[in-house]
């Protein structure tokens, strides 16, 4: 199964001018320092490598007996990489208030994200990205921290008093041509995956297991906005497939630009989800309800730029074009 998932990934970035090869990929093992600074220091490199980390399991060692990545800050990717995980597992630490994987072009102190292009995130084998056993801050800038939603930073000086946008999982801005595909998402700290102004992507195969009431040293907390996948500011001609877990919140939604009545029309509800009220002139919000229960994305989500560009969105069967 791994030779033949090894050759779909192969096809997968080859389709997309992307060629590696795991002897000539970077390698966090080969680097010293923190878990973090090991993964950054391959990332630098990688970009004599053809573009391409590969994070397998973490070799233990003499700091630490662990075979899981320890994150205290977010991966950043810059255009023209691609990231294999090998059947790794990474961890928020207690002491992250960061992404799991982020464009490199987005973060605190820029004012303005710059196009970035060609951003590949693959998991190859069982993979998980797991939440902080203590997180720092959950939810979205609407919800207070201590009191709507679970955080530690609740109440100390000089740290904000609200989720923000570090509460997401993996966060791509502004990226042309990218993928995110076969990963498990497990105790995500907000949205587990957010889209803002992407295009030209794919999301597949992905499996979440976030609800919104977890226990944390045998207390019960809230954690709120744990959506799966979330498509904003105007994110088109992406393909959304093979979704599947426990949410808190949406398991997929996506944020429909509405310019006339025919698009008002053509924004379809996601199969067994539901759509708030739109018009003309405004924006639609479509999503399928993920929930503690669990749910399935049943058939595709596309987001097309037609001549106007607006976005649209539509489900096809999952073996439709």
């Amino acid at each position: 199964m791994r030779g033949l998932i090894s050759l779909v990934l192969a096809a997968t970035l080859a389709a997309s001018g992307v060629l590696f090869a795991q002897e000539s990929s970077a390698n966090p093992n080969d680097y010293q320092g923190t878990d973090s600074e090991r993964i950054a220091a391959a990332v630098a490199d990688a970009k004599d490598r053809g573009g391409v980390v590969r994070i397998p399991p973490r070799v233990p060692d003499e700091v630490a007996d662990r075979n899981y990545w320890l994150l205290d800050s977010a991966i950043l990717l810059p255009s023209h990489t691609t990231l294999i995980l090998d059947s790794c597992a990474l961890k928020l630490s207690d002491a992250c208030r960061d992404n799991f994987i982020r464009s490199a072009n987005c973060g605190a102190g820029i004012e303005k994200v710059a196009p970035c292009e060609d951003i590949h995130i693959i998991g190859d084998g069982d993979v998980k990205l797991i939440g902080a056993d203590h997180p720092r801050a959950t939810g979205d800038s609407g919800k207070k921290l201590g009191e709507r939603t679970y955080g530690t930073d609740a109440g100390k000086e000089g740290e904000s008093q609200t989720g923000d946008w570090r509460n997401i999982g993996i966060l791509l801005a502004n990226v042309d041509r990218f993928t995110i595909k076969n990963i498990s998402m497990i105790n995500a700290h907000a949205w587990s995956v957010s889209l803002e102004k992407c295009a030209n992507g794919t999301v597949e195969n992905l499996r979440f297991d976030s609800t919104e009431t977890r226990e944390i040293d045998g207390q019960s907390v809230k954690v709120l906005n744990v959506d799966g996948v979330d498509l904003r500011k105007g994110c088109h001609n992406i393909v959304v497939s093979g979704i599947r877990g426990r949410t808190g919140d949406d398991l997929v939604a996506a944020i429909v630009r509405i310019h006339d009545a025919d698009a008002v029309r053509g924004a379809q509800t996601l199969s067994g989800g539901e759509s708030a009220a739109g018009k003309a002139g405004g924006k639609r919000t479509v999503r399928q309800r993920g929930g503690d229960a669990g749910a399935d994305l049943h058939g595709r989500v596309r987001c097309n730029d037609d001549r106007r560009v607006q976005t649209r969105v539509q489900v096809v069967p999952c073996g439709g074009g």
